[in-house]
C-alpha cells in the first residue's frame, strides 16, 4: 500500500510540474503587464525624439478617436505603429499612409511591392482605423482586453506577422516606452496629446510654436511627408479646439475652431491673452478648403494655419487703407496689442501686407501653400 501511495505523489507531482511550467514561460515572457496597474510615467518620453514624440502623439490621438467603437489597448497600436512603419518613415508610411503593413486595398486604394499588394489610405488615421478595426474581428478578438500580453497571445494566434520573435519586439516597444500610460488617458490629458503637450508638465497650454524658422522649415515641422493635396488627406492633421473668448457683448465664452495640431497650443494661449486685455473675439474662422480671395492658389486657411477675427469690423481691402477698421471699437479692433500676442507666437499679420490688407487674417506661414509639395 505504501508503495502505491509514493507511486501515485510521484505521478502527482510530475503532473504539477507539467502545469506550471508552461505558466513560468508565460509569465517570463509577458511579465505583469496589466494596463490597469501601470503608472502613468511620462520621463519615458524622454527617450523620443521631437519626430518621435510628435509620431506617438499622433497615433495616441487616433487610437482614441476609435477607443469606444473598437477597444483597442493604444499601447498595442502604437507599438505596432513604431514596429511596422519605422516611426511612420517605411515607404508604406510615406506613400501609402500605411503604418502597419496591412495587405489588401484600403481606402485609398492599393500599392503593388515586391512582397505583395498593401492596402492604401489617405491618412494616418484611416490606417488606424483599420488597424484597430482588424483586431476587433473574429481573428484576433481583443476588444475590450486591458491586458497587453493578452492582445500579444491573440496576434501570435492570429498570425498578424509571420515568425515568433514579432510578439517579443512588440512588447519591448511597449515597455522601452512605457507606452502603457496611454492605454487610460482622461480628457483633461486627451487635451494635452491634441496640443502636442502631453508630458511637458504645461497643464496642455504651453503656447509654445515649435518651429519659427523660415517658409520652408514651418512647413516641414507642419508636413514633414508633404502637403496634403486633397481635404480628406488635409482633415487628418486636424484638431477642434476650444478657445477662451470675450462675446459681442464682453461676457465670458467659448469657441471651437478647427485648426493644424500642431498649432492648437498656440492659438489657444493667444485668444487667452486677448480675453485677458478685454478684447471680444465674437466671430472666428480657421479651417476651410477652398482658394484664396481672388486668386487661383489655394488658401492657407485650407491647412489650418490661419485664424480670421471679427471680419465684420477687421475686413479684408483690395487697398491701403479702410474706413471701417479706422473707425471701430477698441474691444473689435485688431491693432497693436492683438497683433502683438499673434506675432509672439510666430503669426503673421494680414494688416502688414503692402498692396492689400487683410486686418481679421493671421496666419502661421506667409505666403501661398502649393498642395502635394514636400518643402
Amino acid at each position: 500500500m505504501e508503495k502505491i501511495k509514493n507511486k501515485f505523489k510521484k505521478i502527482a507531482i510530475k503532473g504539477i510540474i507539467v502545469l506550471l511550467v508552461p505558466l513560468i514561460l508565460i509569465a517570463a515572457l509577458f511579465g505583469n503587464s496589466s494596463s490597469d496597474t501601470t503608472s502613468a510615467d511620462t520621463s519615458y518620453m524622454a527617450n523620443f525624439t521631437t519626430e518621435q514624440y510628435n509620431f506617438v502623439m499622433e497615433i495616441v490621438e487616433y487610437s482614441y478617436d476609435f477607443k469606444a467603437q473598437y477597444q483597442i489597448l493604444t499601447s498595442v497600436t502604437v507599438a505596432q505603429a513604431i514596429e511596422e512603419s519605422g516611426w511612420g518613415k517605411s515607404n508604406l508610411a510615406v506613400n501609402a499612409k500605411n503604418l502597419f503593413g496591412m495587405k489588401g486595398k484600403g481606402t485609398a486604394g492599393s500599392v503593388k511591392t515586391s512582397s505583395g499588394t498593401y492596402k492604401k489610405f489617405n491618412n494616418w488615421k484611416e490606417s488606424v482605423e483599420a488597424h484597430d478595426k482588424l483586431l476587433s474581428n473574429s481573428n484576433y478578438r481583443c476588444s475590450g482586453i486591458t491586458d497587453y500580453s493578452l492582445v500579444l497571445q491573440a496576434l501570435g494566434r492570429g498570425g498578424y506577422c509571420e515568425g515568433t520573435a514579432y510578439p517579443n519586439k512588440i512588447k519591448n516597444h511597449i515597455e522601452s516606452y512605457n507606452l502603457t500610460m496611454f492605454d487610460n488617458l482622461s480628457e483633461s490629458d486627451l487635451v494635452q496629446v491634441r496640443n502636442r503637450t502631453f508630458g511637458s508638465g504645461s497643464g496642455g497650454n504651453t503656447g509654445d510654436v515649435a518651429n519659427k524658422g523660415d517658409k520652408n522649415s514651418r512647413l516641414q515641422f507642419l508636413f514633414p511627408n508633404g502637403t496634403p493635396s486633397s481635404e480628406s488627406a488635409m482633415r487628418g492633421y486636424l484638431t477642434t479646439i476650444k478657445v477662451e473668448i470675450l462675446d459681442r457683448n464682453g461676457n465670458p465664452s467659448t469657441a471651437n475652431l478647427t485648426c493644424h495640431k500642431s498649432l492648437a497650443g498656440s492659438i489657444q494661449s493667444a485668444y487667452k491673452e486677448m480675453k485677458s486685455r478685454g478684447f471680444r473675439a465674437y466671430d472666428n474662422g480657421c479651417f476651410n478648403w477652398r482658394k484664396m480671395t481672388n486668386s487661383t492658389a489655394m488658401s492657407n486657411h485650407s491647412f489650418g494655419v490661419a485664424v480670421d477675427i471679427n471680419p465684420g469690423y477687421n475686413p479684408y481691402v483690395s487697398g491701403t487703407s479702410s474706413s471701417t477698421w479706422n473707425n471701430a471699437p477698441a474691444c473689435y479692433k485688431i491693432q497693436g496689442d492683438i497683433v502683438a500676442i499673434w506675432k509672439k507666437y510666430g503669426f503673421y499679420w494680414g494688416g502688414d501686407y503692402k498692396n492689400i490688407k487683410d486686418y481679421m487674417h493671421f496666419e502661421y506661414v506667409s505666403g501661398s501653400i502649393k498642395p502635394g509639395t514636400k518643402y
